[in-house]
């Protein structure tokens, strides 16, 4: 389990990142911070450029504690897009999908006032395979929260269907491990982004 010292840590190590001025910005977990480790990057979404601000490991408390709080986030794209809430179920004492959610809607408050023009999309937590922390019971009840009391100028944006496989798990030809996705996954990723732009 990654600290909030750790998740410090990554942040500072792409400061630059969150620095940057871009059309478009991700805010989230791994499945975001570990686009930017493909051999060409985190791509660009239909000519326009791409902030990764994703950090393996954390939980939507994390980010909002580490990251939002000490206003560590003065650049915002037009489109802005959040990842968060399935590791506030491994890691977080208090975790509850309406404790997500309480968090969720600081952050997005916070994020408005730094770029209050911006539209703000939240992506339903993606299922997993065989992984011996989360399972998609767990997810399924946290997305089914999270759609149900999502805060206005927050819209839900839908993802499982493009990584089910028939069980319902997520499809071992999108992923590298039962949770993170390979290239394959990132492109189904892309499909569904480019879908809101």
């Amino acid at each position: 389990m990654l600290s909030d010292q750790d998740i410090l840590n990554r942040y500072l190590a792409k400061r630059a990142e969150f620095e940057k001025t871009a059309d478009i910005t991700l805010i989230g977990h791994s499945l975001f911070d570990m686009w930017g480790d493909l051999p060409d990057g985190t791509p660009s979404l239909a000519g326009k450029s791409v902030a990764n601000l994703g950090i393996s490991g954390v939980s939507t408390r994390q980010y909002l504690d580490v990251v939002v709080r000490p206003g560590y986030i003065q650049h915002l794209g037009q489109t802005v897009f959040l990842f968060l809430g399935v590791n506030d179920i491994v890691k977080e004492p208090d975790y509850s999908p309406m404790q997500v959610m309480s968090w969720l809607e600081e952050i997005l408050r916070r994020l408005q006032k730094v770029a209050p023009n911006s539209r703000y999309f939240l992506l339903e937590a993606t299922p997993v395979n065989n992984i011996p922390t989360v399972d998609n019971p767990e997810i399924h009840q946290l997305n089914a929260y999270l759609q149900e009391h999502c805060p206005a100028g927050l819209t839900f944006v839908p993802t499982q269907s493009f990584f089910m496989n028939k069980e319902g798990k997520l499809d071992l030809e999108l992923c590298t491990d039962g949770l993170h996705f390979n290239p394959r996954g990132y492109e189904r990723l892309t499909q569904i982004l480019l879908e809101r732009l």
